[in-house]
């Protein structure tokens, strides 16, 4: 069970590959979206990674359009595959649907738990449409979970530290696109750019749990990808796309893409008829459209 003491997130336990039906867990998309969610939660603090089962829970509801509470925790019932994805261990229950809500709201509520669950609904929801026909999302359900939330009068009385963070992020963006060809493009020649030591510079990404390195290669493959499902270049080898976007080596541009994605470079290629919902991207900021 799910400790209702402490926000609801912590598990006694988690589930093992023994407790799916054999061979699913090596086919599913479920799969890759958990690993998703488990890498993004990864790196973060102690308390706000415990959000990984519900966090995945919530996903769950979104990505199938199961429209209550109710029905998902029906679902993490009986579903073994459903189980496996949020964590429950086959003699474990789901939460209690009082439980549950209060547990979403209250991580809602929390700014390290909100900045995780934001970036896992968007970039499952970035996967899961390149897989129309294995999921029917809820769009409305994703926007709300992504909405930001209403501001409070703590917030209105300090607008101009948010303004500033929020003007040097759209700088940081700008510069990386600038330079997205120059394999040499690093944390010191952004920080140079924008007049800021590195330290800033990393405090400035820490909010949103990235790092400059991994801002400048998300950007990258986003590049990429728009660039492989065009018709208009369907001519270039990918090889020259990659390299145009600031890869030296092919091998490593080729796996950082599939395990961004779950997709390689050549089956986008192969697959024009995909779409892509909002990008995987690592921040607000760097989610706005890009010109390539």
């Amino acid at each position: 069970m799910y400790d209702s003491r402490d926000l609801g997130f912590i598990k006694h336990g988690s589930a093992t590959r023994a407790d799916v039906i054999p061979g699913a867990e090596d086919v599913h998309p479920l799969v890759h979206i958990r690993t998703l969610v488990d890498d993004i939660c990864k790196g973060a603090a102690v308390g706000a990674a415990r959000c990984a089962p519900l966090i995945r829970a919530a996903l769950l509801q979104a990505l199938y359009s199961f429209p209550s509470h109710e029905q998902l925790l029906e679902q993490l019932q009986y579903n073994a595959l459903y189980r496996w994805f949020v964590g429950l261990r086959s003699d474990e229950l789901p939460w209690r649907e009082n439980e549950y809500a209060a547990a979403i709201d209250t991580m809602a509520g929390d700014e390290r738990g909100r900045v995780l669950f934001n970036r896992a609904v968007v970039e499952a929801h970035a996967y899961a449409a390149l897989m129309p026909s294995r999921f029917r999302v809820d769009t409305s359900l994703i926007e709300r979970f992504t909405r930001s939330p209403e501001p409070t009068q703590a917030d209105v009385d300090r607008p101009r530290g948010d303004s500033t963070r929020t003007g040097r992020l759209d700088r940081a963006r700008t510069v990386i696109l600038r330079r997205i060809a120059d394999p040499a493009l690093d944390a010191d020649a952004i920080a140079a750019e924008l007049f800021m030591s590195r330290r800033a510079l990393y405090l400035l990404f820490e909010r949103y749990g990235l790092t400059p390195t991994r801002a400048i290669r998300e950007i990258r493959l986003d590049c990429c990808m728009r660039l492989l499902r065009d018709e208009r270049h369907g001519h270039r080898k990918i090889t020259d796309i990659a390299m145009d976007h600031g890869f030296q080596h092919f091998a490593s541009f080729s796996r950082q893409f599939k395990q961004r994605y779950g997709i390689s470079p050549s089956a986008v290629r192969g697959a024009r008829q995909l779409v892509i919902g909002p990008r995987r991207g690592p921040m607000p900021d760097l989610e706005r459209a890009v010109a390539c």
